[in-house]
Protein backbone atom coordinates (compact mmCIF):
# COMPACT_ATOMS: atom_id res chain seq x y z
CA UNK A 1 0.00 0.00 0.00
CA UNK A 2 2.86 2.46 0.97
CA UNK A 3 4.42 2.18 -2.51
CA UNK A 4 1.11 3.22 -4.08
CA UNK A 5 0.87 6.28 -2.05
CA UNK A 6 3.03 9.04 -4.50
CA UNK A 7 0.57 12.30 -4.00
CA UNK A 8 -0.92 13.84 -0.98
CA UNK A 9 -4.62 12.81 -3.53
CA UNK A 10 -3.25 9.62 -3.00
CA UNK A 11 -3.07 9.24 0.67
CA UNK A 12 -6.49 11.06 1.07
CA UNK A 13 -7.86 8.48 -1.03
CA UNK A 14 -6.39 5.53 0.62
CA UNK A 15 -7.89 7.30 4.18
CA UNK A 16 -11.29 7.58 2.22
CA UNK A 17 -11.12 4.18 1.57
CA UNK A 18 -9.91 3.15 4.95
CA UNK A 19 -12.38 4.99 6.66
CA UNK A 20 -15.77 3.57 4.02
CA UNK A 21 -14.18 -0.40 5.12
CA UNK A 22 -14.47 0.70 8.66
CA UNK A 23 -18.06 2.10 8.47
CA UNK A 24 -19.40 -0.34 6.44
CA UNK A 25 -21.36 -2.02 8.32
CA UNK A 26 -22.49 0.13 10.73
CA UNK A 27 -26.29 1.11 10.53
CA UNK A 28 -26.56 5.32 9.85
CA UNK A 29 -29.72 6.02 11.72
CA UNK A 30 -31.85 8.94 10.15
CA UNK A 31 -30.72 11.80 12.54
CA UNK A 32 -27.29 10.75 12.02
CA UNK A 33 -27.29 13.20 8.26
CA UNK A 34 -28.40 16.55 7.48
CA UNK A 35 -29.78 18.13 4.69
CA UNK A 36 -28.01 21.54 5.82
CA UNK A 37 -25.25 23.02 7.24
CA UNK A 38 -24.90 22.44 11.15
CA UNK A 39 -23.65 26.18 11.34
CA UNK A 40 -24.60 29.33 8.72
CA UNK A 41 -21.30 29.50 6.30
CA UNK A 42 -21.39 33.22 6.09
CA UNK A 43 -20.72 32.83 9.73
CA UNK A 44 -16.50 31.76 8.83
CA UNK A 45 -13.93 34.18 7.97
CA UNK A 46 -13.66 35.64 5.27
CA UNK A 47 -10.01 37.20 3.95
CA UNK A 48 -11.60 40.56 3.32
CA UNK A 49 -12.82 40.88 7.13
CA UNK A 50 -8.70 40.97 8.07
CA UNK A 51 -5.88 42.93 7.84
CA UNK A 52 -3.64 41.54 5.23
CA UNK A 53 -0.19 43.83 4.63
CA UNK A 54 2.05 41.73 6.26
CA UNK A 55 5.63 42.46 5.26
CA UNK A 56 8.83 42.22 6.83
CA UNK A 57 10.79 45.21 7.58
CA UNK A 58 14.49 46.64 6.79
CA UNK A 59 16.88 44.47 8.54
CA UNK A 60 20.24 45.96 9.92
CA UNK A 61 22.64 44.46 7.28
CA UNK A 62 25.02 44.66 10.08
CA UNK A 63 28.06 43.98 7.38
CA UNK A 64 27.10 46.21 4.86
CA UNK A 65 29.68 48.13 3.31
CA UNK A 66 28.04 51.28 3.92
CA UNK A 67 27.49 50.89 7.56
CA UNK A 68 30.90 48.89 8.00
CA UNK A 69 33.87 51.07 9.53
CA UNK A 70 37.14 49.89 8.82
CA UNK A 71 39.10 48.96 6.00
CA UNK A 72 37.62 47.85 2.70
CA UNK A 73 40.06 44.96 2.56
CA UNK A 74 39.13 44.38 6.70
CA UNK A 75 35.73 44.26 5.36
CA UNK A 76 35.74 42.08 2.62
CA UNK A 77 37.44 39.94 4.92
CA UNK A 78 34.90 39.98 7.21
CA UNK A 79 31.66 39.43 4.70
CA UNK A 80 33.21 36.67 3.28
CA UNK A 81 33.80 34.81 6.43
CA UNK A 82 29.94 35.38 7.11
CA UNK A 83 28.76 34.40 3.98
CA UNK A 84 30.40 31.08 3.85
CA UNK A 85 28.76 30.84 7.05
CA UNK A 86 25.02 31.81 5.85
CA UNK A 87 26.14 29.67 3.03
CA UNK A 88 26.91 26.52 4.80
CA UNK A 89 30.27 26.67 2.36
CA UNK A 90 33.50 24.50 2.97
CA UNK A 91 35.89 24.84 0.23
CA UNK A 92 36.27 21.72 -1.70
CA UNK A 93 38.52 19.25 -2.70
CA UNK A 94 38.73 18.16 -6.08
CA UNK A 95 36.66 15.46 -7.64
CA UNK A 96 37.30 12.06 -9.79
CA UNK A 97 35.57 12.85 -13.33
CA UNK A 98 35.34 10.69 -16.86
CA UNK A 99 34.32 11.43 -20.44
CA UNK A 100 31.03 9.53 -21.19
CA UNK A 101 30.99 11.15 -24.98
CA UNK A 102 31.65 13.34 -26.62
CA UNK A 103 30.25 14.80 -30.36
CA UNK A 104 30.58 18.47 -32.58
CA UNK A 105 28.30 21.17 -33.36
CA UNK A 106 29.62 22.74 -37.16
CA UNK A 107 33.26 23.98 -35.49
CA UNK A 108 32.47 23.28 -31.66
CA UNK A 109 33.44 20.25 -29.79
CA UNK A 110 31.12 19.33 -27.31
CA UNK A 111 32.39 16.70 -24.11
CA UNK A 112 30.50 15.64 -21.61
CA UNK A 113 31.87 14.93 -18.35
CA UNK A 114 30.30 13.52 -14.96
CA UNK A 115 32.48 14.12 -11.86
CA UNK A 116 31.89 11.96 -8.86
CA UNK A 117 31.15 13.97 -5.70
CA UNK A 118 31.33 11.00 -3.55
CA UNK A 119 29.43 7.57 -2.93
CA UNK A 120 26.37 9.15 -3.18
CA UNK A 121 26.24 11.75 -6.38
CA UNK A 122 27.89 12.70 -9.53
CA UNK A 123 27.08 15.55 -11.68
CA UNK A 124 27.56 16.28 -15.16
CA UNK A 125 29.04 19.31 -17.20
CA UNK A 126 29.66 20.03 -20.97
CA UNK A 127 33.10 21.14 -22.05
CA UNK A 128 32.54 23.37 -25.55
CA UNK A 129 35.63 24.34 -27.40
CA UNK A 130 36.53 25.70 -31.01
CA UNK A 131 37.74 22.71 -33.19
CA UNK A 132 40.86 25.58 -33.46
CA UNK A 133 41.43 25.33 -30.01
CA UNK A 134 41.14 28.17 -27.71
CA UNK A 135 42.72 28.65 -23.88
CA UNK A 136 40.03 31.70 -23.25
CA UNK A 137 38.02 29.64 -20.58
CA UNK A 138 34.19 31.10 -19.10
CA UNK A 139 32.41 29.52 -17.03
CA UNK A 140 28.42 29.62 -18.64
CA UNK A 141 25.89 28.99 -15.61
CA UNK A 142 22.24 28.51 -16.43
CA UNK A 143 19.32 29.61 -14.44
CA UNK A 144 16.00 27.50 -13.67
CA UNK A 145 15.35 25.33 -17.00
CA UNK A 146 18.49 22.89 -17.48
CA UNK A 147 22.09 23.14 -19.08
CA UNK A 148 21.39 21.82 -22.12
CA UNK A 149 19.27 24.62 -23.52
CA UNK A 150 22.44 27.28 -23.04
CA UNK A 151 24.49 24.50 -25.02
CA UNK A 152 21.90 24.42 -27.86
CA UNK A 153 19.29 21.66 -27.68
CA UNK A 154 16.99 24.08 -27.92
CA UNK A 155 16.13 27.55 -27.53
CA UNK A 156 14.82 29.59 -24.51
CA UNK A 157 15.76 32.15 -22.21
CA UNK A 158 19.13 31.09 -22.35
CA UNK A 159 20.02 31.88 -26.22
CA UNK A 160 22.16 29.14 -26.24
CA UNK A 161 24.94 31.15 -25.24
CA UNK A 162 27.62 28.85 -23.81
CA UNK A 163 27.57 27.24 -27.60
CA UNK A 164 27.47 31.09 -29.30
CA UNK A 165 30.64 31.54 -26.56
CA UNK A 166 32.57 28.51 -27.93
CA UNK A 167 31.36 29.61 -31.55
CA UNK A 168 33.44 33.38 -30.93
CA UNK A 169 36.21 31.38 -29.52
CA UNK A 170 35.88 30.57 -26.02
CA UNK A 171 36.60 27.26 -24.31
CA UNK A 172 33.11 27.16 -22.26
CA UNK A 173 32.36 24.76 -19.22
CA UNK A 174 28.87 24.81 -18.71
CA UNK A 175 27.98 22.48 -15.98
CA UNK A 176 24.50 21.24 -14.87
CA UNK A 177 23.14 22.95 -11.33
CA UNK A 178 21.86 20.51 -8.54
CA UNK A 179 17.55 20.33 -8.75
CA UNK A 180 17.66 20.85 -12.41
CA UNK A 181 18.20 18.49 -15.71
CA UNK A 182 19.68 15.32 -15.30
CA UNK A 183 19.77 16.47 -11.45
CA UNK A 184 16.22 17.50 -10.78
CA UNK A 185 15.52 14.68 -8.54
CA UNK A 186 19.29 13.91 -6.35
CA UNK A 187 17.74 11.01 -4.33
CA UNK A 188 16.09 9.40 -7.67
CA UNK A 189 18.54 6.41 -7.12
CA UNK A 190 17.44 5.76 -3.58
CA UNK A 191 13.48 4.25 -2.87
CA UNK A 192 10.98 6.51 -0.84
CA UNK A 193 13.04 9.37 -0.88
CA UNK A 194 12.95 12.88 -2.87
CA UNK A 195 15.80 15.74 -2.77
CA UNK A 196 13.78 17.88 -6.08
CA UNK A 197 13.49 21.05 -6.82
CA UNK A 198 12.07 21.93 -10.35
CA UNK A 199 11.51 19.19 -12.57
CA UNK A 200 9.13 17.06 -10.37
CA UNK A 201 5.94 15.69 -10.87
CA UNK A 202 4.97 15.67 -8.20
CA UNK A 203 4.89 19.50 -7.30
CA UNK A 204 6.79 21.92 -5.98
CA UNK A 205 7.97 21.62 -2.60
CA UNK A 206 11.57 22.51 -3.21
CA UNK A 207 12.61 19.74 -1.20
CA UNK A 208 16.33 20.25 -2.21
CA UNK A 209 16.24 23.86 -0.19
CA UNK A 210 14.14 22.96 2.06
CA UNK A 211 15.74 19.65 3.70
CA UNK A 212 19.46 21.38 3.68
CA UNK A 213 18.32 24.03 5.67
CA UNK A 214 17.51 21.35 8.58
CA UNK A 215 21.27 20.46 8.18
CA UNK A 216 22.46 24.24 8.32
CA UNK A 217 23.35 23.60 4.08
CA UNK A 218 22.22 25.58 1.13
CA UNK A 219 21.35 24.71 -2.46
CA UNK A 220 23.51 27.75 -3.68
CA UNK A 221 26.41 26.60 -1.14
CA UNK A 222 26.88 22.78 -2.11
CA UNK A 223 26.27 24.65 -6.22
CA UNK A 224 29.33 27.25 -5.10
CA UNK A 225 31.20 24.26 -4.43
CA UNK A 226 30.52 22.02 -7.35
CA UNK A 227 31.51 25.04 -9.15
CA UNK A 228 35.13 25.25 -7.61
CA UNK A 229 35.46 21.69 -8.40
CA UNK A 230 34.75 22.47 -11.64
CA UNK A 231 37.41 25.42 -11.70
CA UNK A 232 40.15 22.90 -10.57
CA UNK A 233 38.88 20.21 -13.46
CA UNK A 234 39.61 22.78 -15.78
CA UNK A 235 42.80 23.92 -14.55
CA UNK A 236 43.79 20.07 -14.14
CA UNK A 237 42.26 18.99 -17.32
CA UNK A 238 42.36 21.51 -20.03
CA UNK A 239 45.13 24.09 -18.63
CA UNK A 240 42.81 27.28 -17.88
CA UNK A 241 43.45 28.74 -15.03
CA UNK A 242 41.90 32.18 -15.57
CA UNK A 243 38.64 32.44 -16.66
CA UNK A 244 35.51 34.70 -17.03
CA UNK A 245 31.86 33.84 -15.71
CA UNK A 246 28.75 34.64 -17.19
CA UNK A 247 25.11 33.26 -16.41
CA UNK A 248 21.41 34.65 -16.25
CA UNK A 249 18.89 34.02 -13.51
CA UNK A 250 19.61 31.91 -10.92
CA UNK A 251 22.90 31.43 -13.08
CA UNK A 252 23.24 35.31 -12.39
CA UNK A 253 23.01 34.83 -9.29
CA UNK A 254 25.85 32.39 -8.48
CA UNK A 255 28.02 34.58 -11.21
CA UNK A 256 27.90 37.47 -8.52
CA UNK A 257 28.16 34.98 -5.14
CA UNK A 258 30.44 32.60 -6.01
CA UNK A 259 33.26 34.46 -7.30
CA UNK A 260 34.02 35.93 -3.78
CA UNK A 261 35.74 32.90 -3.42
CA UNK A 262 37.27 32.20 -6.31
CA UNK A 263 40.71 33.37 -7.44
CA UNK A 264 40.65 32.36 -10.67
CA UNK A 265 37.44 34.50 -12.03
CA UNK A 266 39.12 37.21 -14.41
CA UNK A 267 35.57 38.93 -15.60
CA UNK A 268 31.97 38.63 -14.05
CA UNK A 269 28.41 39.12 -16.43
CA UNK A 270 25.34 38.70 -14.63
CA UNK A 271 22.18 38.62 -16.30
CA UNK A 272 19.03 39.38 -14.69
CA UNK A 273 20.25 39.63 -10.59
CA UNK A 274 21.70 42.07 -8.39
CA UNK A 275 18.53 43.78 -7.29
CA UNK A 276 17.96 44.00 -3.48
CA UNK A 277 16.56 40.22 -1.90
CA UNK A 278 14.37 42.36 -0.24
CA UNK A 279 12.27 41.96 -2.51
CA UNK A 280 12.63 38.45 -4.86
CA UNK A 281 10.39 36.66 -2.51
CA UNK A 282 7.54 39.11 -1.69
CA UNK A 283 6.95 40.49 -4.49
CA UNK A 284 8.91 39.11 -7.51
CA UNK A 285 7.77 35.52 -6.32
CA UNK A 286 10.76 33.62 -7.21
CA UNK A 287 11.47 30.26 -6.44
CA UNK A 288 14.29 29.59 -3.35
CA UNK A 289 17.64 28.27 -4.69
CA UNK A 290 19.23 31.31 -4.58
CA UNK A 291 17.90 31.55 -0.70
CA UNK A 292 20.25 32.69 2.13
CA UNK A 293 19.06 31.84 5.52
CA UNK A 294 19.32 35.31 7.54
CA UNK A 295 21.48 37.04 4.62
CA UNK A 296 19.45 40.38 5.09
CA UNK A 297 20.87 40.71 8.71
CA UNK A 298 24.35 40.93 7.55
CA UNK A 299 24.77 41.96 3.77
CA UNK A 300 22.67 42.02 0.72
CA UNK A 301 23.15 41.29 -3.22
CA UNK A 302 25.35 44.54 -3.73
CA UNK A 303 27.56 43.70 -0.74
CA UNK A 304 27.95 39.81 -2.14
CA UNK A 305 28.78 41.64 -5.57
CA UNK A 306 31.25 43.70 -4.05
CA UNK A 307 33.63 40.63 -2.65
CA UNK A 308 34.46 40.58 -5.90
CA UNK A 309 35.96 43.86 -6.79
CA UNK A 310 38.51 45.30 -8.53
CA UNK A 311 37.38 42.37 -11.55
CA UNK A 312 35.21 43.83 -14.05
CA UNK A 313 31.59 43.74 -13.62
CA UNK A 314 28.54 44.08 -15.99
CA UNK A 315 25.20 43.53 -14.78
CA UNK A 316 22.35 42.85 -17.65
CA UNK A 317 18.65 43.51 -17.87
CA UNK A 318 15.81 42.78 -20.44
CA UNK A 319 13.88 46.46 -20.45
CA UNK A 320 10.40 44.53 -19.36
CA UNK A 321 11.55 42.28 -16.40
CA UNK A 322 9.70 43.85 -14.13
CA UNK A 323 7.38 42.94 -11.66
CA UNK A 324 4.08 42.13 -12.48
CA UNK A 325 1.71 38.86 -11.75
CA UNK A 326 2.74 37.18 -14.63
CA UNK A 327 6.65 37.70 -14.31
CA UNK A 328 8.39 35.27 -11.60
CA UNK A 329 11.64 37.16 -12.82
CA UNK A 330 11.10 40.32 -12.13
CA UNK A 331 14.93 41.12 -11.97
CA UNK A 332 14.67 44.35 -13.20
CA UNK A 333 13.01 45.99 -10.31
CA UNK A 334 12.79 49.29 -8.30
CA UNK A 335 15.92 47.90 -6.25
CA UNK A 336 18.46 47.85 -8.85
CA UNK A 337 19.28 51.27 -9.43
CA UNK A 338 20.14 51.39 -5.14
CA UNK A 339 21.50 48.01 -5.32
CA UNK A 340 23.98 49.33 -8.38
CA UNK A 341 24.48 52.49 -6.19
CA UNK A 342 25.94 50.27 -3.10
CA UNK A 343 28.09 48.22 -5.69
CA UNK A 344 29.90 51.56 -7.11
CA UNK A 345 30.38 52.66 -3.72
CA UNK A 346 32.16 49.49 -2.73
CA UNK A 347 34.10 49.43 -6.00
CA UNK A 348 35.17 53.17 -5.56
CA UNK A 349 36.41 52.25 -2.19
CA UNK A 350 38.95 49.54 -4.00
CA UNK A 351 39.79 52.86 -6.65
CA UNK A 352 37.58 50.41 -9.67
CA UNK A 353 34.51 52.44 -10.49
CA UNK A 354 34.86 52.49 -13.77
CA UNK A 355 34.64 48.54 -13.95
CA UNK A 356 31.37 48.28 -12.73
CA UNK A 357 28.97 48.41 -15.15
CA UNK A 358 25.44 48.10 -16.85
CA UNK A 359 23.52 47.11 -19.60
CA UNK A 360 19.22 47.21 -20.10
CA UNK A 361 18.55 45.76 -23.62
CA UNK A 362 15.56 47.51 -24.98
CA UNK A 363 12.41 45.36 -25.33
CA UNK A 364 13.52 42.74 -23.99
CA UNK A 365 12.43 39.82 -21.48
CA UNK A 366 14.32 37.68 -18.79
CA UNK A 367 16.89 36.83 -21.43
CA UNK A 368 20.74 37.05 -22.02
CA UNK A 369 22.10 39.12 -25.09
CA UNK A 370 24.50 37.65 -26.58
CA UNK A 371 25.76 40.41 -28.52
CA UNK A 372 26.62 42.37 -25.17
CA UNK A 373 28.12 39.70 -23.47
CA UNK A 374 30.57 38.64 -26.27
CA UNK A 375 31.70 42.67 -26.32
CA UNK A 376 32.08 42.80 -22.60
CA UNK A 377 34.11 39.55 -22.70
CA UNK A 378 36.28 40.96 -25.99
CA UNK A 379 37.24 43.90 -23.98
Amino acid sequence: MASQINTRRDFLKMIGVGTAALTANVPVRAGDKEDKPLIDPQFFIRPEELTLKFHYRQAPRRLSFADYRGSPEAWRRECRAKLAELLGFSPPAPCKTRLLRTTTCGEVKIELWVMRIDDSLSIPAYFLSPLAGSKKGLMAIHGHGRAEPCVGAQYDYHHSFALNLAQAGHAVLCPALRGFGALADVARGQENYCLDYWGSDRGHQFTLVTDAFLYGKTLIGHTIEDLLRWEQWLADTKGISTLDVAGISYGGDLTITYPAFSERVRKIYSSGSLGSFSVIFSRCYNAPAHCIPHVLQWMDRSDIAGLSAPRPIRLHYGEGDVIAPWNNSASYNETVEPSMAELKAIYKAFNAEDQVSLRVTPKAMHEMENGDLRKFLAG
